[in-house]
């Protein structure tokens, strides 16, 4: 039981760096694709479907490993370096989108799902990673409390870390460090 606290220390972070994240893409990728209706929720659909595959791929993972608690800090490492090569990701994205969407000008029902498609490109590897946070850390907290006590509180903590996140890139770190220092 003495474990919970560090863990859930450590959600509010991983919440608060995923939130981070999401702000620094989405601000890149309106960058690319502009701030219309159509790129904004492609942008927001990658993100949320990344996570959601993520999120049932590591229920899957983390019910057959050993320790879960390894696994998680296994996909956070993995996590931090999918994130710094974004940028990278994000150059190929905008090469790309800059040669399609002139070819494809007068057909914006299929620029839109061509938006949709390097979203999920640029943003699966690390919202995937992003998902399957959750269910490794409900399996590792529920091998000493309740499955619905360790789910409860560790989606409060990553919401709040959410919530931390989100004031601390819009406010700070996109301010004063811009988009890719925010990143790292």
């Amino acid at each position: 039981m003495r474990s919970r606290w560090p863990v859930l220390a450590i959600f509010v972070l991983s919440g608060a760096a995923g939130l981070i994240y999401e702000i620094v893409w989405s601000r890149q990728l309106v960058l690319v694709f502009g701030n219309t209706t159509q790129a904004v929720s492609a942008i927001l659909a990658g993100f949320f479907g990344g996570m959601a595959i993520g999120s049932a791929l590591g229920g899957r993972v983390a019910d057959r490993v050993r320790s879960p608690l390894r696994l998680y800090g296994i996909i956070e490492l993995i996590l931090v370096v999918v994130v710094l090569a974004t940028p990278l990701t994000f150059t190929g994205v905008t090469a790309l989108y800059g040669e399609i969407a002139v070819a494809l000008e007068g057909s914006p029902q299929l620029l839109a799902f061509i938006r949709l498609g390097l979203a999920l490109v640029a943003l699966a590897p690390a919202t995937v990673l992003m998902g399957a946070t959750l269910p490794t850390l409900t399996r590792h907290l529920t091998s000493t409390a309740h499955l619905s006590q360790s789910f409860g509180r560790l989606y409060a903590a990553n919401t709040i870390g959410a919530i931390i996140g989100t004031l601390v890139a819009g406010l700070i770190l996109i301010e004063t460090l811009g988009l890719t220092g925010a990143l790292v």
